[in-house]
């Protein structure tokens, strides 16, 4: 899988002191009292937060380090219940547009949509074609952000059909005044693969799970602390949405992950060749280039990594010559101990793609010193004891440090091995069935 990778401008401000961050955007979200400073008469118990008109920034200052573009806040009361919002913003898109900021509080079509999103949209200005010409919306957009078009698509398609036409990496909320029930209506979606983060929780005041009251979202487990009861803490998984009604609902259901059966090497008729694989792959390469900022490439040497790296650099040469007339390089960033083959292997590569005449190329060296003083941070970034995942982090987080001081995104060759069957584990595999169920399980 090829993944966009955002980077904190903040890490560029702070790479002296390692501080560098590799997200994009966060959001937290509630229906409850926990951030407003009047009490709700519906709550059923005291509240875990004092409540404080502070709240709700001091939450969503938690999450600075995800996007330091710009943090706003919104909240308000519709009928029996308050919401809050608060998104601190990494701007990829429509970077100098303050109406590209977030939360959106929209009224489109007579409905008043607010929302929260953390992710990119690929496909924004097709969907929202489309709508205009396939369904007659003639709401107009206010920004040239990506993720405004979701309030759109919500609006004229409802929850569930907009967030099968999204394309990208994404997890939002949002919150709609129902004029037709008086109440506030709740959905949250995550994209199919999981790259964004989303996770919620119940307040005290909680009542039945069919009531939208004491909910809290987030785009990290930390800026939920103090707000929900941990014992009711969960991450909506890839691929779902959620409402309060409904629960948690998969709505990314492909053959290959819901059928058991699911054989296309038995089929005669199932044909996808060489050609076909390579121009899934480039499109999805220029589709991961979507950007109004520099954004450059994480070399490791690596298969994955040097295929993606030959496709991008051609597309990125095109790019700078139709937009910005030059020729500028691309550029690349690897990490690893001096001399290490990661590095190695990524300055031959380097030199195959064209040298530095067509490739900027940096590399990050490290000691064994400074991946213990990382380790503390990493934990508190990564939220997880996990030993490879941490392991695995403190390249990425030196790494990605060293790119936020010239880029603001990155585009990777992360996940190919699960897609691919990668893993060196894979060769075991007697049969074509062993290896579709394991790519399944990963």
């Amino acid at each position: 899988m090829l993944v966009a990778k955002q980077l904190s401008s903040l890490a560029r401000k702070a790479a002296a002191s390692s501080q560098a961050k590799r997200h994009l955007c966060g959001l937290v979200a509630a229906v409850d009292d926990v951030w407003n400073s009047t009490p709700n008469i519906h709550a059923s118990g005291p509240p875990i937060l004092s409540e404080t008109s502070t709240a709700l920034t001091d939450a969503s200052r938690i999450l600075y380090h995800r996007g330091p573009d710009g943090m706003q806040t919104s909240r308000g009361v519709y009928g029996p219940q308050r919401w809050s919002m608060g998104h601190t913003r990494l701007a990829i898109v429509d970077p100098s547009n303050r109406q590209a900021d977030m939360p959106f509080n929209l009224t489109l079509d007579g409905k008043r949509i607010h929302l929260a999103a953390n992710g990119e949209i690929y496909n924004h200005n097709s969907l929202y074609s489309d709508l205009q010409k396939k369904h007659g919306w003639n709401e107009k957009r206010i920004s040239g952000s990506d993720c405004e078009v979701i309030a759109h698509a919500y609006a004229k398609l409802g929850g569930p059909a907009a967030v099968r036409q999204l394309d990208g990496m994404f997890a939002f909320v949002i919150f709609e005044e129902c004029e037709e029930t008086g109440k506030l209506k709740t959905f949250a979606a995550r994209d199919p693969v999981g790259i964004k983060p989303l996770y919620y929780g119940r307040t005290h005041a909680a009542s039945d799970d069919g009531d939208a009251y004491g909910y809290v979202f987030s785009s990290e487990l930390k800026a939920l602390v103090g707000h929900v009861d941990p014992a009711t803490v969960v991450a909506l998984p890839p691929g779902h949405y959620w409402t309060p009604e409904e629960g948690m609902v998969r709505y990314y259901e492909p053959d290959w992950l819901m059928k058991d059966d699911y054989a296309p090497w038995e089929d005669p008729d199932h044909n996808v060749t060489d050609d076909d694989i390579r121009e899934a792959f480039r499109k999805a390469v220029q589709k991961r280039m979507m950007a109004d900022v520099e954004y450059g490439f994480f070399l490791s040497g690596g298969v994955d990594s040097c295929i993606v790296a030959h496709d991008l650099l051609p597309l990125y040469k095109e790019e700078r010559k139709r937009v910005f007339g030059d020729d500028r390089p691309i550029p690349t960033f690897t990490v690893g101990m001096e001399n290490s083959p990661d590095v190695m292997a990524a300055k031959g590569m380097v030199e195959n793609l064209g040298g530095s005449k067509v490739v900027d190329h940096k590399i990050r060296s490290f000691t064994p010193d400074e991946v213990f003083d990382l380790i503390p941070k990493i934990v508190y970034h990564m939220e997880t004891y996990e030993a490879e995942l941490i392991r695995s982090a403190i390249p990425n987080w030196l790494l990605a440090e060293r790119a936020a001081q010239d880029v603001k995104m990155v585009l990777t060759g992360e996940g190919a091995d699960e897609l691919f069957a990668g893993y060196l584990y894979f060769a075991d595999a007697e049969t074509p069935r062993q290896v579709q169920n394991e790519l399944r399980r990963i």
